[in-house]
């Protein structure tokens, strides 16, 4: 997803190159489009009371990142730089961006695959953004996940995605032959620690930092607070899976050559993930744990599976995303729970489904990716060697355990990078907005909707909310709507 796709673009005919641009849009397109996804999803997640101010939230993940994006992340991205980032670009300044009058049919098609990664490349950048607005709703002050929100699409996930997608990135496996980490490059095939370990461990520093809602917790127990709707979720989470199909399909970037064939098995692999991941949560709730099955739990284990399979959804055998997504099922209750436990406050479950889900997917990466698909990917990875490619530990190639050592180094890598720098970014922020990032906790119990957007959402509902006393000495609240 780096600059190998205006050169894939400039190699073909031109009329591959409008193909493949139309091919990217319409791939943009459909991830833009999960957008309304995790709107649905975080809005049955939170309370009535906090409707608007979820789904002002996921506005601004789109307006704060576009403009983020535009000046700053893409040339951190794309541009001309070293292995660590890129430095040319910003807003869009290439010269290779604008053509004239004269300009030549070869010319506008290399622009227009620019724009068009342009647009591509924004739409994995807000998914990784918007990962956070779910798990810290309910008590973050909007200003402040504005800011967060901007410094997370233009300047840290950017840089991960350079040293992944770039034709120079530090742990890219499309570096030139003989260049590669550990002759193979760290494989990250759509993004499973790209967006979702980056975007997952924003959402978990996010969480940790402003602490949980009031009333989550009593005693060191978890209380539960009102859910608006399982509908919103469910149908937010069949969004989101119709809009993993561009995530995964459309990441070969490119219709020519053996682009259609890693496209349909991204296909048939993201189906079989996400289906064997809610498989998974269903079977574990139901069977193993003896608790009542709930939508919100299958739904998050379908995210989980496709999470994981995002990692290597276009080179891997359809028998293996079985696999992957069954493993991230059981990955997502463990991780639930260990939440709880830990006194960690997130209210759409956005940590387990995409840090932990993108953990286990970089590692399925580095076990099952078959060489077969490597090669038709990234080709041969060893100067002079055209007979062997890398492979996962699992699938027997001479060469099975270099993804594996590239994978890790580049997970612990992003771990330190985002980890740190979101740390960093928002005690910042909160000593800009004068010491809190959350809203003051008569607004929180009252609802932001009405202390910061002009009213309830439902105005033929009334909303009455009942605090009381616990023994334990905890003030938990109950909602009741007439």
């Amino acid at each position: 997803m780096g600059r190998h796709l205006m050169q894939d673009a400039v190699a073909t005919s031109e009329s591959n190159a409008g193909l493949d641009v139309l091919f990217m849009l319409f791939g943009a397109a459909l991830v833009f489009f999960m957008q309304v996804g995790f709107a649905l999803l975080e809005v049955g997640s939170v309370s009535i009371r906090n409707t608007k101010n979820t789904l002002f939230k996921n506005l601004l993940d789109v307006c704060c990142g576009a403009v983020s994006f535009y000046l700053f992340g893409y040339g951190f991205l794309h541009g001309d730089g070293d292995g660590f980032v890129g430095s040319s670009d910003f807003a869009l300044s290439g010269g290779a961006f604008l053509v004239g009058q004269n300009a030549t049919v070869a010319e506008t098609a290399s622009s227009a695959t620019l724009h068009a990664r342009f647009f591509f490349a924004f739409s994995f950048a807000a998914t990784s953004a918007t990962i956070v607005s779910g798990a810290v709703a309910e008590r973050f002050l909007f200003k402040a996940y504005a800011l967060y929100t901007a410094v997370i699409t233009g300047f840290l996930y950017p840089i991960v995605a350079h040293w992944v997608w770039s034709n120079d990135g530090w742990a890219s496996p499309f570096l030139l032959q003989g260049n590669r980490l550990f002759d193979s490059g760290a494989v990250d095939y759509a993004g499973a620690l790209v967006v979702h370990v980056t975007g997952g461990l924003a959402a978990l520093i996010a969480c940790v930092v402003v602490g949980p809602r009031v009333g989550r917790f009593n005693a060191g127990i978890p209380m539960l607070l009102p859910m608006q709707s399982p509908v919103f979720q469910t149908a937010g989470t069949m969004f989101l899976w119709f809009g993993w199909y561009g995530f995964n399909c459309v990441a070969v970037g490119t219709l020519d050559g053996h682009g259609p064939l890693l496209a349909a098995k991204a296909a048939v692999s993201t189906t079989l993930a996400a289906a064997a991941g809610g498989c998974a949560v269903m079977v574990t709730d139901t069977y193993l744990l003896r608790i009542k099955a709930e939508p919100r739990r299958m739904n998050n284990g379908i995210l989980c599976g496709l999470v994981a399979v995002s990692g290597c959804a276009g080179l891997i055998h359809p028998h293996n995303a079985l696999v992957i997504g069954t493993v991230a099922g059981f990955m997502y209750v463990k991780t639930s729970g260990a939440l709880l436990v830990w006194g960690i406050d997130d209210v759409v479950d956005a940590v387990p489904v995409h840090f932990f889900g993108g953990v286990w997917g970089i590692l399925a990466s580095a076990l099952f990716v078959n060489e077969n698909d490597y090669v038709l990917r990234y080709g041969y990875p060893v100067l002079g060697d055209s007979t062997h490619g890398s492979c996962g530990v699992f699938m027997g190639c001479s060469s099975w355990g270099a993804i594996l050592g590239a994978n890790i180094m580049l997970l612990l890598s992003t771990v330190g990078w985002i980890g740190v720098t979101c740390y960093v970014s928002l005690h910042l922020i909160k000593k800009i907005l004068g010491g809190s990032l959350r809203v003051p906790v008569n607004h929180e119990l009252k609802g932001m909707d009405a202390s910061a957007h002009g009213g309830r959402s439902y105005t033929e509902f009334q909303t009455t909310v009942f605090t009381f006393k616990t023994p334990g000495g905890g003030g938990p609240s109950m909602e009741m709507r007439v």
